[in-house]
């Protein structure tokens, strides 16, 4: 999992000199540490539905593509938002607002997306009940 996002993921996304900015570190130590924050907060938004140890262990051509843009997204906003609240891009801001959209949609079943899923028998589903009286109505 810690090599799930390599180096050169970056390019595609932000500029070497951004991310020297954001990280001075020469062990990329703050990246590192926003891509692990940034990882469990993709499990927590889809783990109860998809198989993240699968999704996370993968590694090369095998990592699913919009899984290491999102990752970067968040990993990306939240070295910003460390480094600059108040002056993180608004592209960052919408990016990753849409990422968590994006991960809301998929962790709650309403968009359908070809990530490995649970088995049935780990699945942690979403299931609500409703009634149209109040619970204090004392009418069943």
């Amino acid at each position: 999992m810690a090599n799930f996002i390599q180096e050169s993921d970056y390019e595609v996304q932000a500029r070497d000199e951004m991310m020297r900015l954001l990280d001075k570190t020469e062990n990329r130590a703050a990246i590192l540490q926003a891509e692990r924050f940034a990882i469990s907060q993709i499990r927590k938004y889809i783990g109860g539905r998809y198989d993240c140890t699968t999704i996370f262990s993968a590694t090369g051509d095998d990592r699913d593509d919009y899984i290491i843009m999102i990752t970067i997204d968040i990993t990306i906003y939240h070295l910003w938002a460390k480094k600059a609240p108040k002056s993180i891009p608004e592209h960052r801001k919408e990016r990753y607002s849409d990422a968590l959209d994006w991960l809301t949609n998929v962790g709650s079943g309403e968009i359908p997306t070809d990530l490995p899923q649970l088995p049935t028998d780990e699945y942690i589903g979403d299931i609500r009940l409703h009634s149209r009286y109040k619970s204090n109505d004392n009418k069943y």
